[in-house]
């Protein structure tokens, strides 16, 4: 039986959901010790995959932020910008 794991990013404007399944076999009562490791094994895997999945999603989310304010500096160069607070 498979198992899915999800992972929800949610910010102020964007929300994305990561999802990963794995064919980790569930351990029950009558599992072994070694049934039981794999299990773990695998679910430890998945985890990874998805934290990896996250990780890059936020790594590419950061360089379009970091670009767009450049470009936004850049676009206001040499104009006063005035705060209306």
């Amino acid at each position: 039986m498979p198992i899915t794991i999800n992972a929800v990013y949610t910010s102020p404007n964007d929300t994305n959901t990561f999802v990963i399944s794995t064919e980790a076999a569930a351990a029950t009562e009558d599992s072994t010790q070694a049934d039981q490791t794999n299990h773990v094994k695998a679910v430890r895997e998945a985890v990874a995959k998805l934290q990896d999945r996250v990780n890059k999603y936020l790594t590419e989310r950061m360089e379009v932020e970091k670009n767009d304010a450049a470009k936004a500096l850049e676009d206001n160069y040499g104009e006063e910008v005035v705060d209306e607070e």
